[in-house]
This record gives C-alpha cells, structure tokens and sequence, in this order.
C-alpha cells in the first residue's frame, strides 16, 4: 500500500449526487455526505484527507465526471493512496467500471479504497461477493429508473403532453399541458 513514512494514509474524499438541490452553492445531500465521511475520519488516525472532490448533479453511471477525473489523475499521480466514500453507489452506479477499480486498478495501484456505510476497507478485506452484489443493485437501479422515466415520457408523448425540461418561452403550464400564452393584439385589447 502507498503510505507515507509516518504510516499515514494522504486521502481524497469522494461525494457525488445526481440531482442539484435548486440554486444552492451545495446540496443538502453533499453536506450530509462531508459531515458522515468527517465523522468516519475522526475515528482513524491513519488517514489524512488531502482533498475533497464532488460531483453535484451528475449521474453515476459512467465515470466522465469532473470530480472523479481529478481523483484518478491524483491516483495516477501517486499523490493519494486512499479514496472514501459515503457507499459504493457515490462512487459509481455502473456495476463493471466499479468493479474494474475496487478489485483490480486500486489494488494494482496500492489504493486503499473506504466505502462507509458498506463497512468496507479494501485494507483490512479484499472486495468479496458482498461489494459485487452491492455495486449490481445500484447498477440495476440506475437502469430501472431510467427505463421507468423513458416510459412516463413517452406515454407523455403519445398522450400529446410537453416531455421536456422548462416550459418555452411564450408558453405556459396549465394543468399539466402546455398552453401557447401570446394573444393577437384584437384579443388583448379586449
């Protein structure tokens, strides 16, 4: 494992979320993710925190994110030996790629890899059956939930209902339908 002479793990903290909360700097989620992993740290001594990295409002299906793109090229770089996460799931949601790097790129590499919440630390337990059912259900989530939101917005289509994100403009949603709100003049000055 890639430690310092003191013993000392120099560590990335990983948080990710798929959805941003509104216009907040940082989502309710991320704060809560920081504060469960600050805890977990306080308990370990031997791990150091060298940066936190976070992706708010990207999806864990693949891994072109800008946070976890600047923990691997740090990995690379040998400036850190560990990486924490809440759980598997905010590393990522693709059952291969995390799989791909719990079992073979960290261990080649000397990192130590720390989910929280799943108790486990590839330091004291080399990834087990346990970390790849847990890695396929999130997996299998993902593509659930992205197959039931397809439907919803197709059934929307076929029904003749707007399927999009925000309202165009010159429109607006009235009970669930989009109405066209620009009035020829003889209407509006009547």
């Amino acid at each position: 494992m890639n430690t310092n002479l003191n013993g000392i793990y120099a560590a990335d903290a990983y948080y990710r979320l798929s959805k941003e909360d509104g216009d907040k700097v940082e989502s309710d989620s991320i704060v809560n993710q920081k504060a469960l992993v600050r805890e977990f740290l306080k308990t370990h001594p031997d791990i150091q925190i060298y940066d936190e990295k976070v992706d708010d409002g990207y999806t864990g299906v693949n891994f072109q994110r800008p946070g976890v793109q600047r923990l691997l090229k740090e990995v690379r770089e040998k400036r850190v030996a560990c990486i924490v996460v809440k759980d598997l799931s905010r590393f990522g949601r693709n059952y291969i790629e995390v799989g791909d790097y719990i079992e073979q790129i960290f261990p080649f590499l000397g990192v130590r890899f720390i989910s929280v919440f799943d108790h486990y630390d590839s330091f004291r337990n080399p990834a087990g059956i346990e970390i790849g059912f847990k890695s396929l259900i999130h997996d299998l989530y993902s593509r659930d939930l992205s197959r039931k939101v397809k439907s919803v917005k197709h059934l929307y289509q076929e029904q003749g209902r707007y399927s999009g994100g925000d309202v165009p403009y010159g429109y607006r949603k009235m009970m669930g339908r989009i109405r066209y709100i620009i009035r020829t003049l003889k209407q509006h000055r009547s």
